[in-house]
């Protein structure tokens, strides 16, 4: 678990710099894991986590511990977030959309909690171009063993286009292909980050 903890750190570390250095107010993340975001943000603000794997959960509070961050966790799902709407001032969500249930109802959601005026935040690894061999592979693979043992990953899912088209006032989004070791991230390697606006 450290060694993935500090492999996404090294491999991720910037963006999430750029994404989340300035996040402040109520701020709620979708999928958080065992808390590898924690260290991107500051320790003012209000954390809200929503986490459906229990396990992740001590993991979790430990490492806000060590970083002096409160942080409340729920045992919830994306797709139905147990916060009242337009309470929220930040959404994040890095590399957790790909397994999400519902990709559709979990934006929806997400616009739902947000306070007029708020931030979506996203890092997420999204489907290769058309007429690739890279998006061939991402479309077969979750008939194989590979979503059992990457938590449901979907890997040729069109996340970006589902954000553009969830709603957003604005969405500000950059491509890029990840840099890393080994078969997940070479079949994962087309990212994206940025941020999605709600309407004031």
């Amino acid at each position: 678990m450290a060694k993935d903890d500090a492999l996404s750190d090294e491999l991720y570390a910037e963006k999430k710099k750029l994404l989340f250095g300035n996040l402040t107010g109520r701020v709620l993340e979708i999928g958080p894991g065992t808390g590898v975001n924690l260290l991107f943000l500051k320790n003012n603000m209000e954390w809200i986590g929503i986490e459906p794997n229990e396990a992740m959960h001590p993991y979790l509070r430990s490492k806000a511990e060590k970083l002096g961050i409160d942080v409340r966790l729920e045992t919830g799902m994306s797709e139905k977030i147990q916060v009242p709407e337009n309470s929220i001032d930040s959404v994040i969500s890095t590399l957790v959309l790909c397994s999400v249930g519902d990709l559709s109802a979990t934006l929806k959601e997400i616009m739902r909690v947000l306070k007029p005026g708020g931030r979506f935040v996203f890092l997420e690894h999204v489907a290769d171009k058309p007429w690739t061999l890279r998006l061939v592979v991402q479309k077969i693979v979750p008939f194989t063993p590979w979503r059992y043992f990457s938590d449901g990953c979907d890997p040729g899912r069109r996340i970006s286009d589902a954000i553009q088209n969830a709603g957003f006032v604005e969405v500000e989004v950059q491509d890029y292909l990840q840099e890393g070791p080994g078969i997940v991230l070479a079949i994962n390697r087309p990212h994206i980050f940025g941020t999605a606006t709600k309407a004031a």
